[in-house]
């Protein structure tokens, strides 16, 4: 089924009036045009793409906070199992059951990978078309790479006092190929693609030493993400992140990458200090790069494999103590 996680959602370029994920993770942005009159909605379809370029690079944590959250604690959710829901984790396990972790792992990799591609499904809903509006919905199907548009007619039918609405897609894409399912690497292949020989001996035991503190590895497309189990949330804050040599993974990090995102460790108040201090600590390492994302870049700095590997114990200790400090919050 799908859940509706916007209803009148403010972006810069306007409010939504409907956002929704299915089960896969795929979005849908919805506009809806009441009246029978100015049938030529070609301007809605510009506002639906105003819409998608305001959530176009979005992280997922900007995501959950700006569409999912607000909609869970504002006036327009009008599901009571969905009001106190204070994550998009929360909300899914009520909407979709029987959801695994593993499932809103993948829901969540799904997500951002449309936020990064802009691949959102589109539908325009109306009481008619005309053949004008329909040209160009069509053409936009054949031409973009990765949106979908649909044509939706809502027909509205009334009589002896009872009126009832029925609702006719009458224009949506043709039939593509399914994109491939995204394949998530571990850790022997992710060490075996490490050509310098130094390095991956270094990485190899960084793991064992994280493995050591306790923390957990979530293994992605590219990479691994080193996660910290805290006492406010099921879910395991991230807190360092490690990308092959040369290509860029979540957010544009690179490398061996240390610190937090802030929207979710605004969600873990009872370890907050700690993980101040380590970021602290984090960017007095000479030559750490700050990351270049706005929101991460004073919480989160990457060292190249020479920096990392020269810094070994300093960045071993930073996470022994903030494994320390968590334990005791």
């Amino acid at each position: 089924p799908l859940m509706v996680v916007g209803r009148e959602t403010s972006l810069p370029s306007g409010a939504v009036d409907l956002v929704a994920l299915t089960r896969d993770g795929s979005m849908l942005i919805v506009e809806f045009k009441t009246g029978p009159q100015n049938t030529d909605f070609r301007a809605a379809i510009a506002q639906l793409l105003d819409y998608g370029s305001d959530l176009w690079t979005m992280s997922f944590e900007d995501f959950e906070a700006t569409v999912p959250l607000r909609y869970f604690a504002g006036q327009y959710c009008r599901d009571e199992r969905l009001k106190p829901k204070k994550s998009l984790r929360e909300a899914a396990a009520v909407v979709w059951d029987g959801l695994t972790d593993e499932e809103f792992s993948a829901v969540q990799q799904r997500v951002q990978e449309e936020l990064s591609r802009g691949a959102f499904h589109y539908a325009l809903v109306a009481q008619r078309f005309t053949q004008t509006v329909l040209r160009t919905m069509d053409y936009l199907n054949s031409v973009m790479p990765t949106a979908r548009f649909y044509a939706v007619e809502l027909v509205r039918f009334s009589g002896d006092g009872v009126s009832a609405f029925e609702s006719r897609t009458i224009l949506k894409p043709t039939v593509r190929r399914p994109p491939s399912p995204t394949q998530y690497i571990d850790e022997e292949k992710f060490l075996t693609a490490v050509s310098d020989e130094r390095y991956r001996e270094f990485l190899q035991e960084f793991l064992e030493v994280c493995r050591g503190l306790g923390l957990r590895m979530e293994w992605g497309s590219a990479g691994v993400s080193i996660r910290l189990p805290g006492p406010d949330r099921p879910e395991p804050l991230t807190v360092a992140w490690i990308f092959p040599p040369g290509r860029p993974g979540w957010m544009n990090l690179t490398d061996l990458s240390v610190g937090y995102d802030p929207w979710s460790a605004d969600q873990n108040p009872s370890i907050r200090p700690a993980l101040d201090a380590y970021v602290r600590q984090a960017g007095q390492i000479p030559s750490a790069r700050p990351a270049s994302a706005k929101n991460l870049k004073n919480s989160v700095f990457s060292l190249s494999p020479s920096l990392a590997m020269e810094h070994r114990e300093s960045i071993v200790n930073l996470l022994a103590e903030l494994v320390r400090l968590a334990s005791n919050a």
